[in-house]
C-alpha cells in the first residue's frame, strides 16, 4: 500500500483545543511565532530533539537573543514546551537545550539522550486567562530576580591599581645589593 503524500508538502498540526487554553490566549506574539517555528521542526519522531539556539533560529528570522530568550521562556512557563536536555558545557563544547512539546509523544532517542513519553498537556492546567496571566507574570518576577543575583555575584570588584610615583627613587647602591 502506498504511503499518502500531501501535494503541499509538510504541514503542522495544531489541535484547536491547544488554541483556544487561557495559556495561548496570554502568549505574546513572539512566542506565538517561535512556537510556529519550532513546530515546523517536528518531523514526527523528532519530539524532544528540538533545538531553538540563535544560531539555528537565525535563518528563520530570529535576530534578536532578547526576544528569542523571552518567547522560550513564555513557552516553557505556559507549558508548550518542555526540556528534555539541559544545555551547557560539555566536554569542552557548548551543547544547546533541547526540548519537546507536551502535546505530542515523545519517541525515546539515545544518541541525544532523551527518553521516551507520552503527551503531557502541560499546557492544559490553567484554568482561567487570569490564573495563566498570573504565572506568567510571577514567572517573570522569579527569572528577573534570578538575573539581577547572577548579575551581581558577576560583577568584578574593581582593583586598584598600584602605580610607584615619581618621587620614589631607588639608588644605585640599593640596585647593586640586591
Amino acid at each position: 500500500m502506498k504511503k499518502y503524500v500531501d501535494p503541499q508538502g509538510r504541514h503542522i498540526r495544531v489541535y484547536v483545543k491547544l488554541l483556544h487554553s487561557p495559556a495561548w490566549r496570554v502568549l505574546g506574539f513572539s512566542a506565538k511565532a517561535l512556537f510556529t517555528d519550532l513546530r515546523a521542526i517536528v518531523t514526527g519522531t523528532n519530539n524532544g530533539n528540538i533545538s531553538a539556539a540563535l544560531s539555528d533560529m537565525k535563518h528563520k528570522g530570529w535576530t534578536a537573543p532578547t526576544t528569542l530568550a523571552k518567547a522560550l521562556y513564555e513557552l516553557r512557563a505556559m507549558g508548550f514546551i518542555a526540556v528534555t536536555v539541559e544545555g551547557g558545557l560539555r566536554q569542552g563544547t557548548r551543547v544547546p537545550s533541547l526540548y519537546r512539546f507536551t502535546d505530542l509523544e515523545v519517541f525515546e532517542q539515545p544518541k541525544v539522550g532523551v527518553l521516551a513519553m507520552k503527551a503531557t498537556h502541560d499546557y492544559a492546567r490553567f484554568e482561567s486567562v487570569r490564573e495563566a496571566e498570573q504565572a506568567l507574570a510571577e514567572g517573570f518576577e522569579k527569572l528577573q530576580a534570578a538575573g539581577r543575583k547572577k548579575q551581581q555575584s558577576n560583577k568584578k570588584t574593581p582593583v586598584q591599581k598600584m602605580y610607584r610615583s615619581n618621587t620614589e627613587s631607588v639608588s644605585e647602591a640599593q640596585i647593586s645589593n640586591t
